[in-house]
Order: C-alpha cells, then structure tokens, then sequence
C-alpha cells in the first residue's frame, strides 16, 4: 500500500494550486486559467521517492508488523544470543545429575618384597631371606543413590608366591567379594547436596526461560517501535515532498504574474527561497528513510548477505487511528500475573528455601546406617607334612578357578552392621551464613514488593499516555483541518489581492507543519499501545516463545 497524505489535504492542495494559477492575471477566464495550471504542473516534476524506486526497480519488500515480528522471533541475533542460553542451563541440569552417575575402577598390580629370616614363624624354607610376590586384579562398582547414601560392590583376586616355611599354599589364589551399604537416617535423608544442586540447576532453568521471554518482549518492542518510525519516516518525505511541489507551483506561477506586470519580482525570489528551503528538509527526510530501514534491517536478519540488505522494506500497516481501550484494573491484575520480574523474585525466593533447608539439615546429628556383605575363595596346590600327610583340604586344592569356586560354594562368608553417628556441637560458620539467608530472603521479599509499585505505576504511566495520545491526535486533526481551511483562505484572499505572496507561502508551511504534527501524534499512538501491551506483557503469544527458542538454529555459520 502506497503511503500518502490524507485524501482532503491532497484535495486542499490541487485546489490552492488551481486558485494561484487562477490569480495569473486578473480579470481571467476559467479556461485560461486551467491551461496556466496545466503549465504550471508540467513544468515541475517531483523526484521519485525511495518507496517508489524500489517499486520501479523491483527491491520492494512489503512487510506488515506482524511480519516484521515474526521475522525478528526467527533472525533477531539478541534473541538468538540469549535462546543458546537455554541450552546451556539444560546441560547445568544434566551436570547436577552427574554424582549420581556410576563408576567402574579396575585395578592391577604386581608388587614383590624380599626380607631377612628374623621371625621362626615367618622364616624362608631356603635360604636366609624371604621373598614375597603379589599380583592383584580388582574391580568396583561405586554408586550414589537418590536417598543419600550409595553403595559399592568390590572383586577382588589376587596371586602371591612366598618362601616362608609355614605356608600352606604355594603359589596361593585369594578371591573375595563385597558389598558395602551407607545410608543416612537423620542428616542428608530428606535433602542433601546433590539433590540441592538439581533443585537449584532447575530452578536456574525456569529462571533462564523468564529472562528469554523477558528479553523477546523487549527487542519485540524495540522492533515494532523501528517499523512506526519507517513509517513515520516514509509519510514525512510524502507530506514534505507535496510541500515542495506546491512551493514549486507558486513560484512558477510567480514567474508568470512578473512577466505580465502583476506581481513584483520579489515574488519570484520568495517563493525560490522557499522551494529551496522546503527542498533541503525533503533531503533530510529521505535520509531518515534509509536510516529507519538499516535500523530495521539489523534487527530481522541474522546475516550481513541476507536479500533484505538489497531490498527496501515497505510497511502495509497504515498509522490510521484505531482506538485501544482497556479498563486500568484489569491491566494491573494482568500485569501483576504474568510480569516476569515477578516470577523471577518468585524462583529467587525458593532458590533462598533450598539453600536454608539444606543448611538447616547439615545441623543435624549425622546417624548413618552401614553395612557390608561378603566372601572369600582361596585356593592353591596341596602341600604335604613331614609324615605324608596331606595339610589341605581337597576342596581348597586348585587353581584360580577353584578359588572362583571356593567363593561362592563353601560358604566362607563375612558381614557387619553398624551406625556412625557425629555429633556437631557448634557450628558458627553455618549458623551465621543461615542469618544471612534469612536476611536476604526478607530483602527479597521487600524488593518484591517494591517491583509491584513500580509495575502499578508502569501501567497507570502507560494507561495514561495512551489517552493523552488519543486526545492528541484528535487536537492534531482538528489543528490540520483549520491549517487546511487558512490556506484555502489565504488563497482566496490572495487571489482577491488582499494578502501577499509571502502569506500564502506561509500558510503552505503551516499545513505542512500540522501534517507532520498529526503524523507524529498517530505514531506515538501506535508506540503507547505497543508500551501498554509490553507493560502487561500480552505483546506476544505463548507460540512465539516457542518459534523464538529456534532462532539460534538459523544464524548461518554459528554452529
């Protein structure tokens, strides 16, 4: 949609210039008079404006606001830069699991010792030393459990060669397997560190996906402030341009009147400073259109190559005023429900319960159940006494498979049950760093409340400008319909040779003036709605969070 000046300004203006091509000479006829303005209009031709270039050349982009949304939920790199947030607060949660993950060790060794004889009981069979070799091979199981406690399963096998005299196996062939159990009853039964640490790491995630949601809203707001002021930008060069093609007409009429003795030629020399004027402000206007539209640009795209960088975006929306009516009470239950500073206190305030719950627990006396379950193998070649007599039962007599079968056959088991129990007596450090939390629970309690005002406040500001900006739109078309009204009476006025060039030129100026007023005016409309719905946060709908959380997926080369 072509963005130009109200329908009855443009009307005011072809006739204002239809009555000065008429004032050429007096008396005149209509016929006449007509023709000088067919002259007049043919002599000047306004340049294009930039939404027409594109037109022209084919880089038209034509995008309404909910477009330009929906680009930014999908490109905006602010967005972006804080959606890979949420990925790395999900990895916190998966690492605040890690304690829980189990862990296999195995171990192996060889050792070797050798001693003098000193001890009857321990002496070598041959020589005067004795020589001790040890090869092991273990494996274990470690695993932390969700009550607080965890247990561990150990196998162990080793092979030890010896020379002392007494030794009844030689090589000899030990197994053993156990399981050992702790569990706390008291302290760290309903809460501990670990399980701390994943109520925090979720917590922190919740807290994340607010401060996204958060962070969407704001750049939403950003951007559809940009798009109005494209559009502000894009109607001002309209209005400024139709100034100068009027000031362009006066000043050819002018020439005209000069040449037949009607007019002083100073009128030409004003009516020049004029067009020029006006032509240095349409200048500064276009410059405001490609300002607006890089300012766009960068926020919908992600890459510095994009199309978008060729072409020029052009709004469908019109700022035509559409009133927005909301009832104050229901924008401040609205807000207070659903303004994520609130819910950010919110997650705080438990991140501060766990925390103290936590240290409230350490506290206590520490009452631990252990317990353990076991058994051994052993195995080895049979030895004899002096007389022949064998010393080894034959279910003992083997190898390292025999030992493997002596540990879960023979019943050659050993367990234990007990209680650990530790007494903290006083623990200052603790007791101190529970006040602080207790203080800045209540601080953040304070400040809760202090984020409600503001928030109230906020949205009475917010209800507040809108309504001021409704009545200032409505003065500012009451003011351009007058200024309209003037120059149509100044042209009369002129035309009857009551009033001078300069008048009419001026009158030109004001309706431009007002145009430009009113234009504003339905803009800062359009900007205190969008502040109202952002201050209620009911800018965006759930689903766009949800197509948000992909912008990073679409930054190119980011990966």
């Amino acid at each position: 949609m072509k963005i130009f000046p109200s329908a009855l300004s443009m009307r005011i203006l072809s006739k204002v210039a239809i009555i000065l091509s008429l004032a050429f000479v007096a008396p005149v006829s209509p016929a006449s008079g007509l023709a000088a303005q067919g002259t007049a209009q043919q002599a000047y031709t306004p340049p294009l404006s930039p939404i027409e270039e594109a037109e022209k050349n084919g880089t038209a982009l034509r995008l309404s606001l909910k477009d330009i949304s929906k680009l930014a939920l999908q490109n905006n790199l602010d967005i972006a830069i804080s959606d890979t947030n949420e990925e790395l607060y999900q990895q916190k949660v998966i690492q605040a699991y890690g304690p829980y993950d189990p862990q296999f060790i195995i171990g192996l060794g060889y050792g070797s010792s050798k001693s003098p004889n000193t001890n009857l009981a321990t002496a070598s069979a041959v020589g005067n030393f004795n020589q001790f070799e040890r090869a092991n091979w273990n494996v274990e199981f470690v695993q932390n459990i969700p009550t607080g406690g965890g247990f561990a399963i150990d196998y162990n096998t080793n092979r030890s060669d010896t020379t002392q005299a007494f030794a009844l196996f030689t090589p000899q062939y030990n197994s053993s397997a156990t399981i050992r159990l702790t569990q706390p009853l008291f302290r760290n039964f309903r809460t501990d560190q670990i399980r701390s640490n994943i109520k925090m790491a979720n917590l922190d995630t919740k807290l994340n996906d607010s401060q996204f949601k958060q962070k969407v809203v704001d750049t939403i707001t950003r951007i559809q402030h940009e798009y109005w002021d494209l559009v502000n930008a894009i109607r001002d060069y309209e209005i400024k341009r139709e100034s100068v093609k009027l000031a362009q007409i006066t000043l050819e009429n002018n020439k005209k009147k000069v040449e037949i003795g009607t007019l002083a030629p100073i009128g030409i020399t004003e009516a020049r400073a004029e067009v020029s004027s006006r032509e240095q402000e349409m200048i500064a206007s276009e410059e405001t259109i490609f300002s607006a539209q890089n300012s766009l640009r960068a926020l919908i795209s992600n890459d510095r190559n994009a199309d978008i960088w060729r072409q020029t975006i052009i709004p469908t929306d019109s700022p035509e005023f559409k009133e927005v009516k909301v009832q104050l009470d229901t924008a401040i239950e609205t807000a207070l429900a659903s303004r994520p500073e609130l819910e950010q206190l919110t997650l705080s305030l438990q991140k501060t319960d766990i925390n103290y719950n936590f240290n409230r627990d350490q506290k206590r006396w520490q009452f631990d159940l252990v317990g353990s379950f076991g058994a051994v193998g052993v195995a080895g070649p049979q030895s004899f006494s002096p007389d022949g007599t064998p010393r080894i039962g034959p279910e003992f007599v083997g190898g390292l498979g025999n030992a493997y079968k002596v540990l879960f056959r023979e019943g050659l088991t050993n367990w234990s049950v007990g209680f650990n129990v530790q007494i903290p007596l006083r623990n200052r450090s603790l007791e101190a760093y529970m006040a602080q939390l207790k203080i800045q629970k209540r601080q953040t309690l304070i400040n809760r409340k202090v984020t409600e005002q503001q928030i109230i406040v906020e949205i009475r500001n917010a209800v507040q400008a809108l309504e001021t900006n409704k009545k200032r739109v409505e003065t500012a078309r009451v003011a351009r319909e007058l200024a309209e009204e003037q120059l149509d009476g100044e042209t009369k006025r002129f035309q009857a040779g009551l009033s001078e060039n300069f008048r009419v030129l001026g009158r030109q100026r004001d309706l431009s003036v007002a145009q430009g007023v009113e234009l504003d005016t339905l803009i800062a409309y359009k900007k205190s709605a969008i502040d109202l719905q952002k201050a209620m946060y009911t800018l965006l709908e759930a689903n766009d969070f949800e197509i948000a959380k992909t912008s990073s997926d679409n930054v190119p080369e980011s990966k």
